[in-house]
């Protein structure tokens, strides 16, 4: 039986660091109906000549600019074919058994759109058993959080549906992509990274694709950047400096985006209080010790028509009723 194509999209920036381990496991994956496209983003610390040299084998493509990971992945989609898509960061390095367990996940379940991987954290490159990530789970103040964070894997969590994947190595259904596009794109190019998994995610559970979490498939991933939920308010603040600047920015402005395209305002009116006094704190502690996050504001401004475009679509389109999606909601 003729195995279906996996295209494995790498889009990359300045990822000298990884690159080779992150392509070493790749070449070792044990599925053999697979190709590889290295997206580089106009990298200017010599990702492109090791990837030339070393690993010759593999399609590259060079920018002349940084077109950000949810563009890149979107101009992916265009240059290859695979029934299924790898979204793969430079960061991350795959079990060799992920591509072959992804796609039994897949071809059992064909009303999944995203696969999630059990995702270990890398230390000093070296792979551990405590859990990066087992996907997103959201919170009626809206918060959210990489499930199971920072916990040692003691195999507490099972198979199954998870609100959203995340974005650190997605296994993608082509079908479930395209026709989870709004304006011709599946990843928000307007967000050009930072928070593009939790709003194509939501929106594809909008659409009527879940996001499956699949134990068995497996990654180790060098997380320099957390989601997780702080134990208090000096933890809050220090979890925050470990975000650049420009990420808090970001992650401020794309957040709000998600919000304003994917969620049911009666969702919204229903945990005002929740959302209300999260969001207070926050503004207040921006205004007050991250001031630089509110220069994303003229930007938001200038882009809100177009984010209320891609509501109506949206929410034309949808196929899953709110009480469905409100049950995301803890």
């Amino acid at each position: 039986m003729e195995q279906p194509l996996v295209s494995i999209n790498l889009v990359v920036w300045n990822g000298k660091k990884y690159i080779r381990e992150c392509l070493e496991a790749v070449k070792r994956q044990t599925y053999d109906s697979v190709t590889l496209t290295v997206f580089d983003n106009h990298s200017t610390d010599g990702t492109q000549d090791i990837v030339k040299k070393e690993f010759s084998e593999f399609r590259l493509i060079e920018n002349h600019q940084n077109y950000g990971f949810g563009p890149g992945q979107n101009k992916c989609l265009e240059f290859t074919k695979g029934k299924y898509v790898l979204g793969l960061c430079v960061d991350v390095m795959l079990d060799k058994d992920f591509v072959k367990n992804a796609v039994v996940a897949m071809e059992t379940h064909p009303d999944v759109g995203a696969v999630q991987a059990k995702i270990y954290q890398l230390r000093d490159g070296k792979p551990t058993d405590v859990i990066d990530t087992t996907g997103f789970e959201i919170f009626r103040s809206r918060r959210v959080v990489n499930r199971g964070h920072g916990e040692k894997d003691k195999g507490q969590y099972k198979a199954g549906e998870v609100f959203s994947y995340e974005g650190a190595a997605p296994f993608w259904r082509r079908e479930a992509l395209e026709q989870s596009k709004v304006l011709g794109e599946a990843h928000d190019e307007d967000y050009f990274w930072y928070a593009d998994d939790i709003d194509l995610g939501w929106r594809m559970r909008l659409f009527g694709w879940k996001s499956y979490y699949a134990p068995d498939v497996v990654a180790f991933h060098d997380r320099q950047t957390t989601k997780r939920l702080s134990r208090s308010w000096f933890d809050f603040m220090r979890l925050r400096t470990t975000v650049p600047a420009h990420k808090r920015r970001l992650d401020w402005q794309n957040l709000h985006f998600t919000f304003l395209k994917n969620d049911f305002f009666i969702s919204e009116l229903k945990d005002l209080r929740y959302f209300f006094v999260r969001e207070f704190f926050l503004l207040c502690y921006v205004i007050i010790f991250e001031p630089f996050v509110l220069q994303a504001l003229s930007r938001m401004f200038h882009l809100l028509p177009r984010v209320f475009r891609k509501r109506r679509y949206i929410m034309a389109h949808k196929k899953i009723a709110r009480r469905e999606m409100e049950k995301w909601f803890q």
